[in-house]
């Protein structure tokens, strides 16, 4: 049930790097002493086109000599060093014969004893257009791989594995091929004018299924790999200097460098074995203008000419040309690939209670020859360091003539926790061990604990809501939480919880994999705790809490809250309203709002209440290593129909943290946002009604936000600086837009939500002065208002002092002041004191420039402007 490589007492950190979105954190040093990542972690593949070149060749390279030696007199391979299973859909006889023939020619050439299955596709594509293929899947960090951060076709995965993946039903390799050419079937290469060989087109499209594919492209004009982790191809593609890719700090995503690399006619695909073998290196097609139909992941027009041997992967294929053989450059390319390989296969025994002789056990299978004396145990006592890798290396017992290698640990050693790995090396003078290697070659461990276990299971888990809306229909709370022990497994979990403090029969919770986007969770437990129609009332409150016992002869438990309970409140919807105005001055400002991880209060610093986050907030905690922090007005408000009105207008601090330079809303890379949103649906789904935005939306709170990072338990930097009310600026949000999710009349739930990854955090989120479909806060000073006379001297201000008089007609104790550019930016923010019914202050403005400004006087809610002008 548990995928995890290390023991749980290490659990939050492996939870945090198996997330393959922490690949892309700024600043953050991955663990290079530990594996962290869950077994066999999957991601939907994807294809590359083909397209045909204009003119005529008239050229043949052959087919290699071992596939010409073992055909057999049906022209079929006698001994096939791989098994590919092929579903055709729509093929005619001949294309199917033409389609075996390349299928024939990759098996002659590459070893697995995995059966390869080939979905091939007859279909009608766009002109000129010869076909596509590539991985139906793609896998990380399975048994016996040498990259574990990078993502490797499923074909490519199971052949390393030496076992199936995925199931018998699923493809490998998925390939279409357009039917609307004028084809030529046969296999003897003489093409007459204008024909396409389709041998050669399917023996291409097979070479990205294997693994000639990977994950670079262009967004926004910046170079970027799509993926958390680079393809298995990626790792190899090399600077005209020597620099890999991925390995290299020089070509972070979203670069001019990396943008350089990928368009720059200067990139080339580089290997132990091919430069071994060949002594070359492959030049890549990268044109300065990039296109990822041909770009990358073909190999350069004018380097591999039409006739060369090397020419099959080139980006486009001439008519008239036949090329059968994949040649000796992309051969050996595919041993740097790991299609020939030696595979060090173990699975990891994470705990064993029992004190006794411990047996550390691999497989090593090579497609070559072992070195005698090669395969090694590898093994110390304490965690490995980046600076402490000092360790005892064993030579492994071959048992019998089998492909395991053992050795025995005395049971007066093998006692507490051992970090430990394989390793052999083979004929090739490639070593290879299990665990893998990161990208810049660090070696990764496996750890067991040997003793009793004494350390309970950990759960992730942050609320998805606080409150629910009451309604007559039956309803659900739903609960994902993260459960792991990686000694003994999870022997139950379940859902603890009272309504009004009775106590609920428990909802046991099911264990599943969670699919979300191109992303895999797995350990997450699943269920939802069960409200009958009509079963709550306004106020009801519901508390719950999740509890987890694991499999150890202890039945080690843990509590997620550890103390005291989580709480969900049933509330009401107020009547629909047409707008809403609050400056959050009266206490009972919060009574409008409900929410979780918000509140109304007047931190150090701010004179006057506001919304605020919580200050630092917090890191997420749920399944997926986020949490959602929301303030929901709960009086639906109804959209006007003039998109002038139907605005939000908010003043506001955002110092949340920024995400990757060139990185926007809905990116993987976008980290921490704040965002408001609408529900239509009484709070059941939520669109944007903005996209989300962080501190890298204005430079004022970007620079404040970079100016005081301190380092994070796991070297990620957090923000330690704290605003002050200057930092507030003015926002308005249009409701209605072009192809917006609302419309005039809809009634709309609005709220306010931070959502915050795993790692990095800043102060927070403040709103103040909150507008919904209310006219600007602009009251002239001559107006009727509650201030029955409003003077302001000197205006302009020669000086740097300010007097401000007022006569209130209303009794109030106090009043606000704030200064304000022209652009809404706040510069000044206190409270005033008011004496009887005057108000007499002064205010220093030594600190403004020279220029206009607007001096807004809060009294009772009512808003009174004036302009000064302050001139040096």
């Amino acid at each position: 049930m548990n995928y995890w490589h290390v023991l749980k007492v290490c659990f939050v950190a492996g939870l945090l790097s198996a997330n393959p979105l922490l690949a892309q954190k700024p600043g953050l040093v991955t663990d290079n002493t530990s594996v962290q990542y869950p077994r066999n972690w999957s991601i939907p593949g994807s294809k590359i086109k083909y397209y045909k070149a204009d003119s005529n060749a008239f050229t043949h390279v052959p087919a290699p000599d071992v596939f010409l030696r073992q055909r057999s007199a049906n022209g079929r391979l006698a001994a096939p060093k791989a098994q590919f299973i092929v579903t055709y859909t729509n093929f005619t006889a001949e294309a199917r014969r033409a389609f075996q023939y390349a299928v024939d020619i990759w098996a002659s050439l590459i070893t697995s004893s995995v059966p390869i299955r080939i979905q091939a596709n007859w279909v009608s594509m766009e002109p000129n257009m010869l076909g596509s293929a590539g991985p139906a899947s793609y896998r990380y960090n399975f048994d016996g791989g040498q990259k574990i951060q990078a993502f490797y076709p499923v074909a490519l995965a199971e052949k390393i594995a030496r076992r199936p993946l995925n199931n018998d039903n699923e493809a490998d390799i998925v390939a279409d091929f357009n039917r609307n050419n004028d084809w030529y079937y046969g296999t003897d290469g003489k093409l007459l004018k204008d024909q396409m060989d389709l041998v050669t087109v399917a023996l291409h499209e097979l070479a990205h299924g294997l693994g000639f594919i990977g994950f670079y492209d262009f967004v926004d004009d910046q170079g970027v790999n799509k993926e958390a982790f680079p393809s298995i191809y990626d790792y190899f593609l090399e600077s005209e200097d020597g620099r890999r890719l991925v390995a290299s700090n020089d070509f972070p995503n979203y670069s001019d460098p990396l943008k350089y690399q990928l368009a720059g006619e200067r990139l080339y695909l580089n290997g132990p074995v091919l430069k071994q073998t060949t002594g070359q290196r492959i030049k890549v097609y990268a044109p300065f203008k990039f296109n990822l139909t041909y770009s990358l992941y073909h190999l350069d027009d004018t380097t591999y000419p039409p006739g060369s041997v090397n020419s099959l992967m080139r980006a486009h294929l001439n008519r008239s040309e036949a090329i059968h053989s994949p040649g000796p450059l992309v051969l050996n390319f595919f041993s740097d690939l790991e299609w020939r390989t030696t595979s060090v296969l173990h699975t990891p025994p994470i705990i064993d209670e029992d004190v006794k002789d411990f047996v550390f056990s691999t497989r090593i299978i090579s497609d070559t020859t072992l070195l005698t004396g090669s395969p090694k145990l590898v093994y110390r006592k304490t965690k490995p360091t980046e600076t402490d890798t000092v360790a005892t290396s064993v030579a492994l017992t071959r048992v019998g003539t089998t492909d395991e290698y053992q050795f025995t640990l005395p049971a007066a050693q093998a006692q507490g926790e051992i970090w430990y790995y394989f390793q052999a090396q083979d004929a090739s003078g490639r070593t290879f061990s299990n665990p893998g290697r990161l990208k810049a070659g660090a070696q990764t461990w496996h750890r067991v604990w040997i003793g009793p276990d004494k350390v309970a299971p950990a759960i992730l888990f942050s609320p998805s809501k606080s409150a629910i809306f009451l309604t007559t229909e039956a309803d659900t709370l739903p609960i994902y939480a993260r459960i792991a022990d990686d000694a003994t497994g999870i022997s139950t979990a379940y859902v603890d919880y009272q309504i009004n403090g009775i106590t609920q029969p428990a909802v046991l919770l099911k264990y599943t994999w969670q699919a979300i986007g191109n992303a895999l969770y797995d350990s997450v437990f699943v269920n939802r705790i069960p409200f009958p129609a009509n079963s709550l009332k306004v106020g009801d409150k519901i508390t719950y809490r999740i509890v987890a016992q694991d499999g150890s002869k202890a039945r080690n438990q843990t509590v997620n809250p550890s103390t005291g309970f989580h709480q969900l409140v049933v509330v009401s919807q107020p009547p629909v309203r047409e707008q809403y105005t609050n400056s959050f001055n009266d206490a009972t400002a919060a009574n409008d709002f409900v929410g979780y991880g918000f509140g109304i209060s007047t931190p150090d610093h701010f004179g006057d209440p506001a919304i605020h986050s919580e200050h630092p907030y917090r890191n997420g905690t749920d399944f997926r290593f986020q949490a959602n922090f929301d303030y929901t007005l709960l009086a639906p408000i109804r959209v006007r129909t003039n998109p002038d009105s139907a605005m939000i207008r908010y003043d506001e601090i955002v110092l949340v943290e920024p995400g990757a330079p060139g990185s926007k809303f809905g990116d993987a890379n976008f980290y921490d946002y704040v965002i408001i949103e609408g529900s239509k649906d009484n709070g059941r789904t939520w669109l944007p009604i903005r996209d989300g935005y962080n501190s890298n939306d204005l430079s004022d709170w970007q620079t404040l936000y970079q100016s005081n990072l301190t380092n994070g338990l796991y070297r990620e930097q957090n923000s330690a600086a704290v605003p002050v009310p200057a930092y507030f600026r003015h926002r308005d949000v249009p409701i209605l837009k072009p192809g917006g999710a609302f419309k005039a009349g809809d009634q709309i739930l609005i709220r306010f939500r931070l959502l915050a990854d795993q790692l990095a955090y800043g102060w927070g989120w403040a709103i103040d002065n909150l507008r919904i479909q209310a006219p600007a806060q602009l009251v002239l000073a001559n107006e009727p208002t509650a201030i029955g006379q409003l003077s302001i001297s000197p205006n302009p201000v020669g000086n740097t002092l300010l007097r401000l008089e007022a006569n209130v007609v209303k009794s109030v104790t106090e009043a606000h002041i704030r200064i304000v550019g022209p652009t809404g930016q706040t510069y000044h923010q206190t409270k005033l004191k008011v004496v009887g019914t005057k108000i007499n202050e002064q205010i220093d403005l030594q600190s403004l420039a020279a220029g206009l400004y607007f001096v807004q006087l809060t009294v009772d809610g009512t808003v009174v402007t004036k302009k000064i002008v302050i001139a040096r």
